[in-house]
């Protein structure tokens, strides 16, 4: 009898070390996930939307884990507004450069597969950090808004430097230079000075701090109505992730909104759990593949 039951117990030892081996030979669902390194403070609430953005997206996105749904492997370097929006005011842009790009060398030291900058103006600095940083890519905002437009005029809303001169209107011009035939949209800003200024002033001073006015919102309708009725038939961009926590589809039902921020997590979230690569929102990557 005692002989047998110490066999039993061989046994179950053996099993239990047999099963501990195969999980150890079968990694979590997580081993396979990239590791997203996000630029925030730029500000902060966008920041928050990113995080629990993607975060929810990941945990729809891979199976359940063995206790709980699974969380987005992330790290996050926050900046100081008050100095990138200095820089920004005196059209420093090597200031902005060098700033963001302390943020950037952070998340290269720490080996982030793929950097997504939480702001759409910041995007200036997307040349110089891909320089800076080769091995780290990173996702660019406007090839993800880009991916579901319609053919058209598009309309754009979003802080005066973005407007003017930014990312967005540099970014789009060239994509729609190397690629009209496919997408053949354009792009129409608010013609005021005083209106570009005042979405600026906006967004610096009440939506970068999480205040939400009735008069604001009544504004950035009324732009976005403007919009459309001056031929932006594709809808309009909100092109300041703060922008899209104040202005909602259901305040302007006639205008086609593009959320600029919200298509960017998404994209962020699917290529961090597999389900789409960085190529697939890389202009220069599609031209690449649609030539071989």
């Amino acid at each position: 009898m005692r002989s047998s039951a110490r066999l039993g117990r061989v046994q179950v030892i053996c099993f239990c070390a047999v099963c501990v081996l195969e999980v150890l030979r079968t990694p979590p669902e997580s081993a396979f996930m990239k590791t997203i390194g996000v630029i925030t403070g730029i500000s902060y609430v966008s920041g928050i939307d990113y995080y629990k953005g993607i975060n929810e997206r990941i945990a729809k996105l891979l199976p359940d884990g063995a206790v709980m749904p699974h969380n987005s492997e992330m790290v996050m370097v926050s900046v100081d507004c008050d100095v990138y929006v200095r820089y920004l005011k005196d059209n420093d842009t090597s200031g902005v450069q060098e700033y963001l790009a302390q943020a950037a060398h952070k998340l290269d030291l720490v080996g982030v597969d793929f950097i997504v900058i939480a702001s759409n103006t910041a995007h200036i600095c997307y040349s110089y950090l891909r320089e800076r940083f080769p091995k780290r890519p990173i996702l660019h905002i406007v090839d993800c808004v880009a991916k579901v437009l319609p053919k058209g005029k598009v309309g754009l809303l979003g802080t005066e430097p973005t407007m003017r001169e930014g990312s967005w209107i540099r970014e789009l011009l060239w994509f729609i230079s190397e690629r009209l035939a496919l997408h053949g949209f354009e792009v129409v800003v608010p013609a005021k000075e005083e209106d570009r200024q005042r979405c600026y002033d906006i967004i610096c001073r009440e939506l970068s701090f999480e205040i939400f006015s009735d008069a604001s919102r009544n504004f950035f309708a009324e732009m976005a109505v403007e919009l459309y009725q001056c031929g932006a038939d594709a809808g309009v961009i909100l092109g300041c992730t703060e922008i899209e926590l104040l202005l909602r589809q259901s305040d302007v039902p006639d205008v086609p909104l593009h959320r600029s921020a919200e298509l960017h997590i998404e994209a962020a979230a699917r290529i961090q759990a597999g389900a789409d690569q960085l190529e697939d929102y890389d202009p220069q990557a599609q031209v690449i593949e649609a030539k071989t």
